[in-house]
């Protein structure tokens, strides 16, 4: 199967200078689900950000689908290559502020909420009974963690890049979320990369990349 996205060379050390990876490059393929694997601190969620163009990378040639994007077109290169982060942050706002947040950035290009799969969305992750008028600065980490993922599932971009989406809920919900996000990646034009800490979800996926110190390695 063909390189739908190619990344890098990436590298990034910590607060004290230790370098955590170097050179490391990022492939996707096409309708599959990749986990990124690796031992705490080795910098995954760094990798993420840079990945998604959110923290510098010099030198790194970014390209989506047979398009190279750099310097000015890094702001659609992230429109295209999404993260939901980590610590899910909300802006501040409604629920209803947040859901729309990526449709009023320049890069939406009028794009518009799909009403229907909003609240599809919205019932399949247990956030309906929310109203979109509540100030997302209330909601709980859970509840964070879920609208994050329903905003960036929402936008619908090539490829999503989720940063352990599930933290936080409990079996049921992360089951009905991780569905979710299996029929993203598995739709034509689409690519998920995904950090996640349940070994029965990763076994579930189609690729594993692992960053050690070394970069990612690993297979189909």
């Amino acid at each position: 199967m063909s390189v739908f996205l190619a990344a890098g060379p990436f590298s990034a050390r910590d607060g004290e200078g230790r370098e955590l990876f170097a050179d490391v490059r990022v492939e996707l393929r096409e309708r599959e689900l990749t986990v990124l694997d690796g031992p705490s601190g080795s910098g995954k969620s760094s990798l993420l950000r840079r990945l998604v163009a959110l923290e510098p990378a010099d030198g790194a040639v970014r390209e989506l689908d047979g398009e190279t994007f750099s310097g000015a077109e890094l702001p659609h290169w992230r429109a295209r290559v999404t993260l939901v982060a980590q610590d899910a942050p909300m802006l501040t706002g409604s629920v209803g502020d947040n859901l729309r947040f990526p449709f009023a950035q320049r890069c939406a290009a009028g794009r518009s909420p799909d009403e229907g799969r909003l609240a599809e969305l919205l019932a399949t992750s247990g956030l309906d009974g929310i109203p979109a008028s509540r100030d997302a600065a209330t909601l709980s980490g859970g509840e964070r963690h879920r609208l994050a993922l329903v905003r960036g599932l929402l936008w619908d971009p090539p490829v999503l890049v989720a940063d352990e989406p599930l933290s936080g809920l409990d079996d049921d919900t992360a089951k009905a979320c991780f569905d979710l996000l299996l029929d993203f990646a598995h739709r034509s034009g689409h690519a998920l990369l995904c950090v996640l800490h349940d070994e029965a979800r990763k076994g579930r996926a189609d690729r594993r990349l692992r960053l050690d110190g070394t970069g990612p390695g690993g297979g189909a």
